[in-house]
């Protein structure tokens, strides 16, 4: 990138200093939004709290983990400058409250000093392409928490409507074996009538849960996050793709429908059949 000629390497240079004074000033309005959300879960409870604290950790170890290639050369030699303005964001959103970022930051500044000559405090970007790429950024910023809260929601929802599910194939099962074990042929009948409608609304509840879990919502925002990491187009694509196919929630992906599958169900007509012949004698 250093040995460009034409004029090639002053355009990604320009494109680098506009990257670099976006990204500082887009990392310090990250870093205040986490805070006043800190703020605000903290006066509405400790339960929200607890969450957003979680959820802030998850998110710092994401951070960790994009911000590994600064300390490689080979992603140096390759990085654009919209790789290494996102990577000087993502440091600068952090350096507050971990001693990684802030390691971080300083390899970037360092790096940045060394390979082009800029000073990250005054990198000189043009100011009508700096103040639109904050702009952007912040557009990108806000799409991405709206995102993340509806598909938080959706989230909820699927495990609520999924915990309903299995409480109905729980009932249908217990009726299910009330049927098998009594003598009255219309106790039996009613038993087995009342399984079914049980088994209907576990169905109904399943099929209401997929598609809150499975949201063009989640999906979207997997593939911003991956973007925003620099991961490519066609890898992003990939990944959404085998999502679509493979997408359960977790609750279900690690284990199969209660009742249903543990005990074969008892054939109706056969089990009237040898009650009402009992009868007969």
């Amino acid at each position: 990138m250093v040995d460009e000629s034409d004029g090639i390497a002053e355009a990604i240079e320009g494109q680098l200093r506009v990257a670099i004074t976006a990204a500082g000033r887009v990392g310090e309005l990250i870093a205040r939004a986490r805070e006043e959300s800190a703020r605000r879960a903290q006066a509405a409870s400790e339960q929200d709290a607890r969450e957003l604290a979680s959820r802030f950790d998850a998110e710092k170890a994401a951070a960790r983990a994009d911000l590994a290639g600064v300390y490689r050369a080979e992603w140096w030699d390759r990085a654009t400058p919209d790789q290494i303005g996102g990577a000087y964001t993502t440091a600068r959103a952090w350096a507050g409250e971990d001693v990684e970022a802030v390691r971080a930051e300083q390899r970037i500044r360092d790096e940045l000093r060394a390979r082009y000559g800029i000073d990250a405090d005054n990198a000189g970007g043009d100011p009508a392409a700096v103040r639109d790429a904050i702009e952007r950024a912040e557009r990108t910023r806000l799409q991405s928490e709206e995102q993340r809260r509806r598909a938080a929601t959706e989230e909820i929802e699927a495990a609520v409507l999924l915990r309903h599910a299995e409480a109905a194939d729980r009932d249908a099962e217990e009726r299910r074996t009330r049927a098998e074990h009594t003598p009255d042929v219309d106790e039996q009948e009613r038993l087995l009538s009342a399984a079914a409608e049980h088994e209907r609304l576990a169905d109904a509840a399943r099929s209401d849960a997929q598609p809150r879990y499975d949201s063009a919502e989640r999906r979207a925002l997997t593939a911003l996050q991956m973007e925003q990491q620099g991961i490519g187009h066609q890898a992003v694509a990939a990944k959404m793709r085998a999502d679509v196919s493979q997408a359960k929630p977790a609750t279900e992906a690690v284990k199969g429908k209660p009742g249903r599958g543990a005990k074969a169900r008892p054939n109706r007509s056969r089990s009237t059949q040898a009650q009402r012949t009992e009868l007969g004698r």
